[in-house]
């Protein structure tokens, strides 16, 4: 009886179990200046899901991100830094850029990207 690997699945069972074939992390530091930060470029692979996780930051900032989709960025997405963690998927992300209005403290975020 042959056996199939462990790390490969057929192409439904990847659909139906949502599986990723990597993964990327990064950090994003919005300085306090009110200029965008962008992520690494994943034109050539897209995100299927991203995580942006609060690391440091004030509770009252206000960020605002894009996402880039097929080749453009959409508009502007403006939540409270208290309204993170958040996950976006069902799409297929090539970068991500966020910047802070707030003038006070810069804001930190990890990034996990899944491919």
């Amino acid at each position: 009886m042959a056996t199939k690997p462990l790390h490969r699945y057929t192409v439904a069972e990847a659909g139906n179990l949502k599986v990723y074939e990597e993964y990327k992390s990064q950090e994003i530091n919005c300085a306090a200046d009110d200029t965008y930060v962008e992520s690494t470029d994943w034109a050539t692979n897209p995100a299927k899901s991203i995580t942006i996780i609060p690391f440091t930051g004030d509770a009252a900032g206000v960020i605002t991100f894009n996402l880039k989709v097929k080749g453009s960025y959409g508009d502007d997405i403006v939540v409270l830094f208290d309204d993170f963690p958040i996950t976006i998927d069902n799409l297929l992300v090539e970068r991500l850029r966020m910047k802070t209005a707030d003038s006070g403290t810069d804001e930190i975020f990890k990034i996990l990207s899944f491919h």
